[in-house]
């Protein structure tokens, strides 16, 4: 990891070449920087995943839906800060123990953070609430990639549920940096 490098950069290294302008130019947060574009929102049917997404404020299902993304650089990570119409929630990233880890509340999570064919992938590769790890089957399972597609941002976010696999959120869109 390179200390002065923004964080995905960092951590990256030489990999980070290799991913497409649009999702370099995202991923270079040295100041507060924010992202506006359109997204749509599945949310899966079954009670278990429905109260996980609630848990962790995710988006209500719509098919066109105002995004706005902010990440700010602070205490050696990035708060992202993520609204869809009136619906926020945020994460805190850093790099902890070598590793890409990404916070929601109580929740840490680490992430498979890699770059393959050009785009950015995040698969949950562990996690735990505060300091007790949980066990594998406990995991959300994570098929998360950011790429470009003429030119612009997109990002694509699919969670399933821990136990029963069963869709939690879908997420996806297009952002546009606007300050």
């Amino acid at each position: 990891m390179t200390s002065n490098a923004p964080l995905f950069a960092g951590y990256l290294g030489e990999s980070y070449a290799d991913l497409p302008p649009a999702v370099r130019d995202l991923h270079n947060v040295t100041a507060p920087s924010q992202w506006a574009g359109r997204a749509s929102v599945t949310r899966g049917a079954s009670r278990w995943a429905r109260l996980i997404a609630f848990l962790f404020r995710f988006p209500p299902a719509t098919d066109d839906i105002a995004v706005t993304v902010t990440m700010t650089p602070q205490q050696g990570g990035e708060l992202w800060q993520r609204q869809f119409g009136a619906a926020r929630f945020w994460s805190f990233l850093r790099v902890q123990d070598g590793q890409m880890t990404e916070r929601f509340g109580p929740f840490t999570f680490t992430l498979g953070l890699h770059v393959a064919d050009g785009q950015l992938h995040f698969p949950v590769q562990a996690g735990r609430v505060g300091p007790v790890p949980f066990p594998r089957f406990l995991l959300p399972v994570s098929v998360a990639r950011e790429y470009e597609d003429a030119g612009r941002f997109h990002f694509d976010v699919a969670l399933s549920a821990p136990i029963t696999g069963a869709p939690m959120v879908h997420y996806r869109g297009w952002l546009a940096h606007t300050a």
